[in-house]
């Protein structure tokens, strides 16, 4: 009799290997969801924009009349680089997890570019690393303890 129960534990690293990427790329899916609605990414918040800001050329001649201009979040327009990002998953293998925004102005904004400041909506934090980390440890305990 094996006492470590070899064959229990090899069902369920391969369990494992098959959930565990699919779990992480949901996780950082949602967080990097979740900045829209935080305007920041992990602790940093980001750039204010100057449709907000008095003095400037923006909250003086907005674009658009009414309150909104000034309430409205950022990054926030018609909330397609926000739906895009809430379905960004591509690969979630054991080898590999690739999430990917395909609009052409997403990489302006996460990187900044010219006049336009960079407001990151998707890349690692140290807080994305924490959660990560404890998401695999709760699944690589389960290994050998089981559930």
């Amino acid at each position: 009799m094996n006492s470590f129960n070899l064959h229990i534990v090899q069902q369920r690293l391969a369990e494992t290997k098959r959930v565990l990427p699919i779990v992480l790329s949901k996780q950082a899916e949602n967080y990097f969801t979740g900045s829209f609605t935080k305007q920041g990414l992990g602790t940093d918040k980001w750039q204010e924009v100057n449709r907000r800001i008095q003095g400037t050329k923006e909250y003086k001649y907005p674009k658009f009349k009414g309150l909104s201009r000034r309430t409205k979040p950022i990054l926030i327009g018609t909330g397609a680089l926000r739906r895009k990002v809430s379905n960004s998953i591509r690969t979630a293998t054991w080898e590999n997890i690739t999430l990917i925004v395909d609009l052409p102005y997403a990489g302006v904004h996460n990187e900044g570019e010219g006049h336009i400041p960079a407001r990151p909506f998707m890349k690692q934090t140290p807080e994305l690393t924490i959660l990560q980390r404890n998401k695999i440890t709760q699944h690589l305990k389960k290994i050998w303890q089981g559930q």
